[in-house]
């Protein structure tokens, strides 16, 4: 059985050499895939797996759901925590100059999936952050 670290490690490696595409390979699928490969009962990429096919079709597909932002449809699947406590794989909310994206801790940063490609980040450019896994 592998270790959190392992987890972590294939989860980014698999979900960051895909090409990007929304609504299945995108920052919020890279989330749930690792909150579902640290705890496969969430069963979260199956529930949103072609939600939306843009950016735009994103963010209607989570006021359908009921939320205004990210950090609401996470906070109904996971338990919050301080970005600050934060610790690997789990998932936070970056705030950057074209909007939110879904992130993943590696320890002092994070890093989350773009169109151009992987990008790495702050606690200071954190939002909100969630705990996966048996962290949570």
């Amino acid at each position: 059985m592998a270790n959190r670290f392992q987890t972590v490690d294939a989860t980014l490696r698999a979900e960051l050499a895909k090409p990007y595409v929304e609504g299945e390979s995108d920052c919020f699928f890279l989330g749930c895939r690792m909150a579902d490969a640290l705890d496969p009962a969430l069963g979260l990429v199956k529930k949103y797996w072609r939600a939306y096919t843009t950016i735009l079709g994103a963010q209607k597909a989570l006021r359908k759901r009921g939320h205004k932002t990210l950090a609401d449809l996470f906070s109904t699947h996971l338990t919050a925590c301080a970005p600050a406590e934060a610790q690997l794989g789990d998932i936070v909310i970056l705030q950057l100059v074209d909007g939110q994206h879904v992130g993943i801790c590696l320890g002092i940063r994070f890093v989350t999936k773009t169109s151009a490609g992987r990008s790495y980040h702050f606690v200071a450019d954190c939002v909100a952050a969630f705990r996966t896994g048996d962290a949570a």
